[in-house]
């Protein structure tokens, strides 16, 4: 394209197209490599079946506790049989009504988030990822236990959960 400049000279300013199709096609490029269409995938333990729900935010990589109607699986190490009552047995109690095993491992697993802290700018991770656990639960689960998982984690210092469900939708 050319044009005239106005005024009396005869410069003739022209746009040179190439360059601005390399830009936008840079940025086209850049925009669909940094979006995902790709969820978020959750191994469940066998014999688990989670509630349905509608899900409008992904899942993040966090430490994550199971609970079927057997047991009670902490990071995939720690295993709390569950009796026929739905509770636990009360020697795995502690004062206030958490899980003493469970305390333990938790325990553990928020000391070396606490390392990752100190890189959470390397990492891309800010305090409060670091500061979540991941709650599979059975939909027949009683929330008397549900709670005393929670209350056990709140002793150890975790402050956020995100509750795995099933993502089909909902009846």
């Amino acid at each position: 394209m050319a044009g005239d400049l106005g005024g009396g000279g005869k410069d003739k300013f022209s746009l040179n197209l190439y360059p601005m199709i390399d830009i936008f096609s840079i940025l086209i490029c850049f925009l669909l490599m940094n979006f995902s269409t790709q969820g978020e995938s959750v191994e469940t333990r066998k014999g688990l079946e989670l509630p349905r729900s509608e899900v409008r935010m992904s899942l993040d990589s966090a430490a994550t506790v199971s609970i079927s109607q057997s047991e009670i699986v902490i990071q995939s190490a720690v295993q709390i049989p569950i009796m026929a009552n739905g509770d636990v047995a009360e020697g795995e109690l502690i004062v206030g009504g958490g899980l003493k095993r469970a305390y333990t491992v938790l325990q553990q697993v928020h000391r070396s988030n606490e390392t990752l802290k100190n890189r959470n700018q390397a990492l891309g991770l800010t305090e409060a990822e670091l500061d979540t656990l991941t709650l599979e639960a059975d939909k027949k689960t009683a929330f008397k236990l549900i709670k005393r998982v929670m209350l056990t984690a709140q002793q150890a210092d975790f402050i956020s959960w995100k509750f795995a469900v099933d993502k089909t939708s909902v009846d």
